[in-house]
């Protein structure tokens, strides 16, 4: 999920399975205001939530842009993480320049991002293989 920094889910993708949020938006609502009351509070970034089954990273890129990544491995290799975070965030912004220039809350203009998430993984798939659950 990328997070804009008004706390609005623009992009959404399951990268495991076809299954589909029922309201990305409250979710994306509530990892901002975690991300944003841990940095204001403890002067800290937030970087996982863990669950009973599910962990969740959190990249905060310097535009602000938050990358959230739901994880179902405990022995994530934090660097490769971030820098699948940050290769992920600059491509949506670099791919997105314009229309995040005049954001008008239409968030159907990302849909696309798919595959260029889909070719970052094909092209670096050596170097963040670690980090996909790949289902056959």
């Amino acid at each position: 999920m990328i997070i804009d920094q008004a706390g609005i889910a623009l992009f959404y993708q399951n990268l495991v399975d076809n299954e589909i949020l029922d309201d990305e938006q409250t979710l994306a609502s509530y990892f901002d205001i975690i991300c944003k009351f841990t940095k204001r509070e403890f002067k800290e970034s937030l970087k996982f939530i863990t669950l009973d089954r599910s962990i969740f990273f959190f990249y905060t890129h310097k535009s602000q842009y938050h990358l959230v990544l739901k994880c179902d491995n405990e022995n994530i290799d934090k660097k490769q993480l971030e820098k699948f975070s940050e290769t992920i965030i600059e491509n949506f912004l670099k791919n997105y320049e314009d229309i995040l220039k005049d954001f008008n809350g239409e968030i159907s203009h990302f849909k696309s991002f798919s595959k260029e998430i889909m070719n970052i993984l094909a092209s670096k798939y050596e170097k963040f293989k670690d980090l996909l659950i790949i289902e056959r």
